[in-house]
């Protein structure tokens, strides 16, 4: 299934299929939000390594590292995660890491990346020898 995903993701950027973006005043929910109507993607979701993508931090004493958090975390430096105090529901790799913030999408396409192109995944996708380097 990812690797269909992936497919079909390279396949739109190269089509430049980009249906519709959040506005710039759309804040980071969470994913929990997102499962209100979206409940079979969130159950997909949770059986996937970005939805503990921040434990592997927690594991490693470096869930408060500037560098790896934006990876690690939804919307960080972006107006999303900035702590686990403070955003505790935008841990991890969530719906919005790769749709864009959905405070103002409730259900209307045109207000969400519907689909991403395959430059977000490469945000953090882009160097597979990052984690075993030690970094």
């Amino acid at each position: 299934m990812r690797k269909t995903f992936l497919a079909l993701a390279l396949a739109a950027a190269a089509c430049g299929i980009i249906v519709a973006a959040p506005s710039q005043n759309a804040k980071y929910i969470g994913a929990d939000k997102c499962r209100m109507c979206h409940s079979a993607e969130h159950a997909g979701w949770l059986k996937t390594g970005h939805a503990r993508a921040f434990d592997l931090l927690v594991n490693v004493d470096q869930d408060k590292n500037a560098e790896c958090l934006p990876c690690h975390t939804t919307g960080y430096g972006k107006g999303g995660y900035t702590d686990g105090a403070a955003t505790p529901n935008l841990k991890g790799v969530q719906c919005e890491s790769c749709h864009g913030p959905a405070s103002e999408h409730n259900g209307d396409a045109t207000k969400i990346v519907k689909t991403p192109s395959a430059a977000v995944c490469v945000e953090c996708h882009r160097n597979s020898d990052i984690h075993s380097a030690g970094s």
